[in-house]
């Protein structure tokens, strides 16, 4: 067991007054804290955060700091290559790096799920090979990996590790391997507190996605959900003019994209068949496919499409009520912005979501063809019909201009200093907080965070209300 000593640090305030914005006719408005960032240390600059927070309301960010193989008894300076992760003990007024060093993670890319009991499990992805899950009883003081947890089936050709877990024995890691052309879910036991790997399902076998999306548990149902894109043909707008010829009428596919959803059993043998979600006549080649779960068992999928003739690039959405089995016609999200990427979804109570994503209200053929200087800002959009209606909220400032690549390690220059996704969850009063990437100051991502403060949150019985803890 590998021991940091914990460093706290100094949070700054990032520009710009908190933001209380307008919210539709007869409804609270909501207001958010003053965005800060979470770490202003140089050698701790990256992005990709992901944000999960505890029952007892203590919350957690995970970034990545670079790939690197983490094994036990394998340590190493900082730098070597891991997960960073923080802990907030007062609602993210204050932030807190544990470890003198990098958590044992792979660290090319880093996600992090918190079991009901309050144990962390951070995964990450080595370099070349597995996806280690490391495992923290005493809020993330100490850590134990377990360097298999997360190998897919075919080892050493892994991508974008997503971690979950259900109940406090049971932890997924959907991951893709680059090599197979399939999408994999391994299912773990939790031993007190070693990760062992039990069971792969291989969930997509057919090589046409981009990349694996996100993972959800249904704990109360039992299920665990998996989604992601196709890749169709034309398949990318972001790369150098002529590369792809990326006219406007290249932003729609021609072979149509499809989302897809696994909806896997609990301890299920064999996964069953993948269904559709949607399938799109517009180019969905924008990152990650995102889904959660509501209280009531009800599943979201959020995922952006480029639609050509706007010049725009939208959030879409779609729900099943049925355990994933039928899902409603896709409908935009956040259309108070012209541009959008990134999106997520955190789910709460019965029919009350957030999706969140990165948007400006400039238009291009894709989210790098946007004008230089185009200003970026955190937005989510608030619901509480089911997504049948929608309140569109800016929740930031300006934290990054210009373009923003969505071609993974394809894109140049620094249109993907942002990387790839940001994150959102509900504390227990249903307040939404935000980890994502702020490149406000031009040089480099910081990790920031921005919560709500009040107004109607993600638990329908209680008013988000910020906490005094």
């Amino acid at each position: 067991m590998h021991r940091f000593g914990a460093a706290a640090l100094a949070v700054a305030a990032a520009a710009g007054a908190a933001w209380g914005m307008p919210a539709t006719a007869g409804t609270a408005p909501r207001h958010f804290s003053t965005p800060i960032h979470v770490d202003v240390d140089p050698a701790n600059q990256t992005g990709e955060p992901s944000i999960a927070v505890a029952p007892d309301g203590t919350e957690y960010i995970v970034a990545p700091d670079g790939p690197g193989i983490r094994t036990p008894g394998v340590t190493g300076a900082a730098g070597h290559g891991g997960s960073l992760v923080w802990r907030s003990d007062d609602s993210g007024r204050s932030w807190t790096l544990l470890g003198s060093y990098d958590v044992p993670t792979g660290g090319g890319d880093s996600a992090i799920a918190i079991a009901p009991d309050g144990t962390l499990f951070a995964s990450g992805l080595s370099y070349a090979a597995c996806s280690t899950v490391s495992v923290s009883t005493d809020k993330g003081a100490t850590w134990l990996p377990d360097p298999l947890a997360g190998c897919g089936s075919i080892p050493v050709h892994n991508d974008r590790q997503w971690t979950a877990v259900d109940g406090t024995s049971t932890v997924y890691t959907a991951i893709g391997d680059t090599l197979g052309g399939s999408i994999d879910l391994v299912r773990a036991d939790v031993t007190s507190p070693v990760v062992v790997p039990a069971t792969t399902l291989q969930l997509y076998a057919v090589g046409d996605y981009q990349w694996p999306g996100t993972i959800a548990v249904d704990r109360g149902r039992g299920r665990a959900y998996v989604v992601w894109n196709t890749v169709g043909a034309p398949n990318d707008c972001d790369r150098s003019p002529g590369a792809d010829n990326c006219a406007p009428q290249a932003a729609s596919t021609v072979t149509p994209d499809a989302i897809y959803v696994s909806a896997v059993p609990r301890g299920a043998g064999r996964a069953p068949a993948p269904t559709l979600v949607a399938k799109r006549g517009f180019d969905t080649f924008d990152s990650f496919v995102s889904d959660a779960v509501d209280a009531a068992g009800n599943v979201y999928v959020v995922w952006s499409e480029r639609h050509p003739r706007q010049l725009q690039t939208w959030i879409m959405l779609s729900m099943s009520r049925d355990g994933g089995r039928t899902w409603t016609s896709p409908a935009r999200v956040g259309d108070s912005v012209a541009t959008a990427v990134f999106p997520w979804v955190t789910a709460g109570d019965a029919g009350r979501i957030a999706v969140s994503f990165y948007g400006t209200s400039a238009s291009g053929v894709s989210p790098q063809r946007v004008p230089a200087g185009a200003p970026w800002s955190v937005w989510s959009s608030f619901s509480t019909d089911y997504g049948r209606t929608f309140t569109d909220q800016r929740t930031t400032g300006t934290m990054q201009k210009g373009s923003i690549c969505t071609s993974g390690t394809a894109c140049v220059g620094t249109s993907r200093n942002l990387l790839d996704f940001f994150s959102t969850d509900a504390d227990p009063s249903g307040c939404l907080v935000t980890a994502y990437a702020d490149n406000s100051r031009g040089d480099a991502a910081t990790i920031s965070y921005v919560r709500q403060t009040s107004g109607p949150g993600l638990r329908g019985s209680t008013p988000c209300r910020s906490s005094s803890r």
